[in-house]
């Protein structure tokens, strides 16, 4: 196994950085051939922007598409949001779609035909439903680098989930992530993970915190390997992000070689978040709800429960800051959410991308719930 991994500055553009971290670690024609499908595995857990620090930058896809396109490979997208996010809102937000028709990548996001495959010594997973068009196939993970309040970082491991069904997700999150994240990367292996640590995410993540531009791409073969450099680079050990040490603990810091930018000369603190163990049991209990409800109502439970606004991440108008400029009007996506004469939000609307946190230069947005940014 070749626990190389590489850390790149993006000095000029991120084609030059993305490249040469790739050759660092053997170069793209060292994973694929001429007539081979590489599924491309990014982050789009939400209808938040890569400038963000949520979401896996356009520029980072295009580049690996094109280095694939270079070897003869054919390079097809593939992802799914969270569950509580509806995934269509989330493509057009993002813009995946003239994404893909400019670029002309191939994109998948269902699930027509699952494969059940059984765990090899599953913790607590003894089997897993996955694509069928995955089992066996080539996969370039390019997660975002980011803080997570249940897994304290979410990095090339954890991306894997968004590669299932939300039946599989939902499971996730009722066994236990940790241990559930272990048993996946059990039998979905990367051939490649290139993370997006341009611009990060500390906090309450994976959806919402503060922005931290780091400026760099981490590329290995062994994701493992990958996400214990990149919890490092965060000031996290690795050995305290669970799921890292469940999966492959035998492997030690001495058996993984660094190339290109020096690890000790990257010199940043995450704030890592710490949740309560109430917060993870509800957590759980919310996705156990869910089963029911689901098939009742066609919805996700937690989906109808920020709907209500009274629970989960949503903003919020403090009426005496309003000045009614507009601006936050202009920055949804998404209408009949805002209204600036009353100063009330219609919760049924929002897709709670915060655009309009982001816009309002009067701080007359807030954002309430159990995870919220800090102005």
């Amino acid at each position: 196994m070749d626990y190389l991994v590489s850390i790149t500055k993006v000095e000029r553009t991120i084609e030059d950085a993305v490249i040469k971290s790739i050759q660092l670690v053997g170069g793209m024609e060292s994973i694929v051939n001429k007539g081979d499908k590489i599924y491309l595995k990014p982050n789009f857990v939400a209808p938040r922007d890569s400038s963000t620090g949520v979401t896996t930058d356009f520029e980072i896809i295009r580049v690996v598409a094109e280095e694939v396109r270079r070897c003869g490979g054919t390079p097809i997208l593939f992802e799914t949001p969270a569950i509580e996010f509806e995934k269509e809102r989330v493509y057009d937000v993002l813009g995946v779609y003239d994404f893909v028709h400019k670029h002309q990548i191939l994109f998948l996001n269902d699930f027509e035909d699952l494969l059940k495959v059984p765990v090899p010594k599953g913790k607590v997973l003894k089997s897993i439903k996955i694509p069928r068009i995955l089992q066996n196939a080539k996969i370039i993970n390019l997660p975002k680098l980011k803080t997570h309040v249940s897994a304290k970082m979410t990095c090339g491991m954890k991306n894997l989930i968004g590669l299932l069904p939300d039946s599989e997700k939902r499971k996730v999150h009722i066994r236990g992530v940790h241990a559930s994240i272990a048993d996946i990367c059990k039998v979905l292996h990367p051939v490649l993970t290139v993370v997006d640590a341009i611009t990060c995410l500390e906090g309450d993540g994976p959806t919402y915190g503060d922005q931290v531009d780091l400026g760099l791409i981490v590329s290995g073969k062994d994701m493992a390997s990958v996400d214990k450099i990149c919890s490092q680079i965060i000031s996290l050990p690795w050995e305290a992000v669970k799921y890292i040490r469940l999966y492959n603990a035998d492997i030690k810091r001495g058996q993984l070689r660094v190339v290109g930018e020096a690890l000790e000369n990257i010199n940043v603190r995450f704030k890592i978040p710490y949740k309560s163990a109430f917060y993870h049991m509800s957590t759980r209990i919310t996705h156990i709800l869910d089963v029911l409800f689901s098939r009742i109502f066609y919805q996700h439970f937690n989906q109808f429960l920020y709907s209500t606004g009274y629970i989960g991440t949503n903003p919020k108008i403090i009426k005496d800051k309003c000045n009614k400029c507009g601006d936050c009007l202009e920055a949804c996506p998404v209408g009949g959410v805002l209204n600036i004469v009353t100063c009330e939000v219609n919760y049924n609307n929002c897709i709670r991308c915060l655009n309009c946190y982001s816009a309002c230069g009067q701080q007359a947005l807030i954002v309430k719930g159990v995870s919220r940014p800090e102005r």
